[in-house]
Parts: C-alpha cells; sequence; structure tokens
C-alpha cells in the first residue's frame, strides 16, 4: 500500500501549482521518502525536474510575475492619483460653482435696487450712494464674470 501511495503523490505534487516552483526530494532517518516545495534543513535533498517546465523556468516564471506585480502596483498607483486627481476637480468645480451663485445672488441685488449696508469703521451700517453702488456693480459683473465662465 505504501508502494502506491507515493506516486499517486508524486503526481499530484507534479500536477499541482506548486509545478512552479521548486519540488524536493529527501529521505529521513528511518528511510522514508519525502516531497515537498521546502527542504528541512540538514537533510540530502535532491531536486526534482518536472516535464512540464524546462530547466531556468522557475526564475524566468519569478521575474515574470514580478513584472506582473510592478505594472499592476502602478496600474493601482496611476487609478488612485486620477481617482485623487477627479476629486480634486470635482471639489474645485463645486467651488467655482459656489462663487459662481453667490456672485450672481449680489449682483442680481445691486441691480434690484434694494439698499446695499456695509459696516463703517466704527463698527455703523452705511448706505451705498449711487456712485458706490455703480462702482459696487461693475465689480460685481467682473466677479460673477470671472467665477461664471
Amino acid at each position: 500500500m505504501r508502494t502506491s501511495v507515493l506516486p499517486v503523490l508524486l503526481v499530484l505534487l507534479l500536477s499541482s501549482p506548486l509545478a512552479l516552483g521548486q519540488i524536493y526530494s529527501w529521505r529521513d532517518a528511518e528511510g522514508v521518502v519525502h516531497y515537498g516545495d521546502r527542504a528541512p534543513p540538514g537533510a540530502k535533498v535532491r531536486e526534482i525536474e518536472t516535464d512540464q517546465l524546462p530547466a531556468g523556468t522557475t526564475a524566468r516564471a519569478r521575474h515574470a510575475l514580478a513584472d506582473k506585480e510592478a505594472a499592476f502596483d502602478k496600474r493601482q498607483q496611476e487609478s488612485r492619483d486620477a481617482a485623487a486627481k477627479a476629486e480634486k476637480a470635482k471639489a474645485a468645480a463645486e467651488e467655482k460653482q459656489k462663487n459662481c451663485d453667490q456672485a450672481q445672488s449680489y449682483l442680481r441685488a445691486l441691480e434690484s435696487g434694494v439698499r446695499i449696508t456695509r459696516t463703517g469703521k466704527n463698527g455703523e451700517r452705511v448706505f451705498l450712494d449711487d456712485q458706490e453702488r455703480a462702482q459696487e456693480l461693475r465689480s460685481a459683473q467682473s466677479r460673477a464674470d470671472s467665477f461664471c465662465r
């Protein structure tokens, strides 16, 4: 029974994903043959070559995997950067829209003829006269034009 289990185990090991890595064979103190992807320290180990992989494929596979991981990490970082840039652009657009709405609202208030006040030097309310209103209207129009492009 023991002899029929070992070949089955060997076939399973060779057909598993471990075939891309190293497979080792060694005998323990009782003379029993073991197979694994890691050799125990101090054991006399024999590296098993598989028919599926030509010699040196393991190193090439590791390099190819490392290259794929690096490319994946780069794409992930680019995706995060693009998302951050899009979020920043969205926040800037929202701020610009808010400023536009405020500028247009103030411009409408100035154009409506409603009396506009400011706070004076001593904290009292001061109403805008016609000349100040005209100057404020030009300034408000300029701000609305710049924010609402």
